[in-house]
């Protein structure tokens, strides 16, 4: 029982094939007919049932009804046609036979994710379904109208199997980079075609990159927020606290019991209102407040040149009658013999028994460049005393260059070169000792006035602040 035509079934059609029943044997027989397999489900058979006279043949029809499902593969497909007899059980057949099941294309692409938020180059991937029941080929290619993409397709032409998907990796890159702004939408499209005989099928698919700023508001205000932040601590570092270590480090500097900066404000405030304080020996500097800088007298006798007191009386008359305290009074004017002299004076921090006093100093020098040592900035130990000095500072604020020398008279004690510092201090733990009458000498070779860094500059101004005690001594 041979079909009559064997061209193919058309998925999702209705396809009849003619076949022959015959009735071979020698009585009129009644055939019923039925379809077996894995096509049964879209096989019948009309009628279902013939009465065939002997030696005769009857036509019936086999309908075919594939579906357009991925589940029927296209090619052949084998199945049966069982033939039962009423009359002649053992007579029934099953005759089996193939039909061809058309190919159809049915596929589709999509894009997972389809909208994604890159600064740089974002990947998608892109989905080719085929629902049809035979393998697919397609190209790919990705597109974007205002050509503000660039794409990059690893595999251009996939293969995808019935009922089954392929994914391929689409990476997309902005052609211009957006440095500020708001974010910008840049739609594409990615296309599979499929070419077969009957044409070109394409399907498209609808995706867009949308390009952020590479520099963000949120970065910008996050930095705007440390520059504030550091601008706001290094205010609090020049303006409150470097001066306050400033002023703590001075203080420390400076030995226990020295007045010298109270007492210069002091002492000064007490020459201007009256001029008789400063003829009045060691002895009126210390009642004053002032750094006990005791001056030799002109005639080797302390107070000669002292005002009169209320009474009359020199300071020396005052000195023997009331003490220190009061040849400061009669210095001041106020003292009298009665000795009030010395409650009247401003005071002074009294020295130790052996008469010693804390001492404090800064000499600088204005010295034209030259190639010689300059030794005109200078201090001079008064008679009767002997200086010690246990702190040395040098000082370089101009950021002069050449060399700078401490000296005993003639005698260098120390060398520093100037474009090595701005401020240098030393403390010596064996102080260094200045005799009656001895000069203490800033020494000072200025090759570049202002260095580097000051344009203009004449002269080189390096200074020297130097402290330690006054020690009562006669000179040899």
């Amino acid at each position: 029982m041979p079909l009559e035509d064997d061209s193919p079934a058309a998925p999702g059609e209705e396809t009849r094939r003619a076949v022959q029943i015959c009735n071979s044997g020698s009585v009129v027989d009644r055939f019923e007919l039925d379809v077996v397999g894995d096509a049964k489900s879209w096989v019948r058979v009309e009628p279902a049932e013939v009465n065939v006279f002997p030696d005769q043949s009857v036509g019936v029809e086999l309908v075919f009804t594939p579906p357009k499902s991925a589940e029927i593969p296209a090619g052949e497909v084998t199945f049966a046609l069982r033939v039962m007899s009423h009359e002649d059980i053992e007579g029934s057949v099953v005759e089996e036979m193939t039909i061809v099941v058309g190919p159809f294309t049915d596929f589709g692409v999509k894009l997972v994710p389809t909208t994604k938020r890159t600064r740089f180059g974002a990947r998608f991937n892109a989905v080719v379904d085929n629902r049809g029941n035979a393998p697919l080929k397609a190209q790919l290619y990705a597109t974007d109208a205002d050509a503000k993409l660039r794409f990059t397709l690893p595999y251009k032409e996939i293969e995808v199997a019935r009922g089954t998907g392929a994914v391929a990796p689409v990476k997309i890159r902005p052609v211009a980079r957006q440095w500020r702004g708001p974010d910008v939408t840049l739609p594409f499209q990615v296309l599979a075609v499929h070419q077969d005989e009957g044409g070109d099928e394409e399907h498209t698919a609808d995706g867009a990159v949308v390009q952020a700023a590479v520099i963000s508001d949120g970065a910008v205000k996050f930095l705007m927020a440390v520059v504030a932040a550091v601008l706001a601590l290094l205010a609090l570092w020049f303006f409150v606290l470097k001066p306050s270590v400033e002023s703590e480090a001075a203080k420390a500097a400076l030995p226990p019991g020295d007045t010298a900066g109270a007492g210069e404000s002091a002492g000064a405030a007490a020459g201007a209102g009256n001029p008789g304080a400063n003829s009045a020996g060691p002895a009126g500097a210390a009642a004053s407040g002032g750094v006990p800088l005791p001056s030799a007298p002109t005639d080797g006798k302390q107070g000669d040149d002292s005002g009169a007191g209320k009474d009359g009386g020199t300071a020396n008359d005052q000195k023997d009658a009331g003490g220190t305290g009061e040849a400061a009074g009669g210095a001041a004017g106020t003292g009298g013999a009665a000795g009030t002299g010395g409650a009247a004076g401003t005071g002074g921090t009294s020295g130790p028994e052996d008469g010693s006093r804390a001492f404090a100093r800064r000499v600088q020098a204005d010295v034209a460049a030259s190639a010689e040592f300059d030794t005109e900035a200078r201090y001079t130990v008064p008679d009767g005393w002997a200086l010690l000095v246990s702190d040395v500072t040098f000082e370089n604020v101009a950021g002069d260059t050449g060399i700078v020398q401490l000296q005993r008279g003639e005698e260098t004690l120390r060398q520093v070169a100037l474009d090595t510092f701005r401020d240098y201090g030393t403390r010596y733990d064996q102080p260094i000792r200045f005799g009656p009458g001895e000069e203490v000498v800033l020494a000072v070779r200025c090759d570049v006035p202002g260095g580097q860094t000051t344009a203009g500059a004449t002269a080189c101004t390096p200074a020297i602040y130097f402290s330690g005690r006054l020690v009562p001594e006669e000179k040899p």
